[in-house]
């Protein structure tokens, strides 16, 4: 084999990892959404983060991209104080006001198709009392 077949060899075996590694670790297939913890309690300091997680075709955290989000509370604001939210990264921090109930919030995605509601219970905290 010539110089050159095995220059082209070379580069077309970097091409075609590329795009394999691009479609397979970097591309957006799925967007999931994480809240952590998945309850509150109504202490004025405890706090849930809801954050959207893109996934890639193997099923794990698609590399260095991040998902636009829009959060929107549409039951039990008055439940919870909004902390940080950040569009860009799909990151929403809420925080108890000290008042058991039920809130609601919307989740709409730049790659999901329709909006998704997650529920979070903020339950009364008995060591106040």
């Amino acid at each position: 084999m010539s110089k050159s077949q095995i220059y082209f060899i070379i580069i077309s075996f970097i091409i075609i990892i590329g795009l394999l590694s691009y479609h397979y670790l970097i591309n957006i297939y799925e967007v999931t959404y994480s809240v952590y913890p998945a309850n509150l309690f109504a202490d004025y300091k405890s706090t849930a983060k809801i954050e959207t997680i893109p996934l890639n075709a193997l099923g794990f955290r698609a590399l260095f991209r991040h998902s636009k989000t829009v959060f929107q509370i549409t039951q039990g604001s008055q439940f919870v104080d909004v902390v940080h939210e950040d569009f860009r990264k799909g990151i929403l921090i809420l925080r108890s006001k000290g008042q058991a109930g039920k809130v609601v919030v919307s989740v709409k995605s730049v790659y999901s198709f329709l909006p998704s509601e997650l529920i979070i219970y903020i339950y009364p905290d008995y060591a106040l009392k």
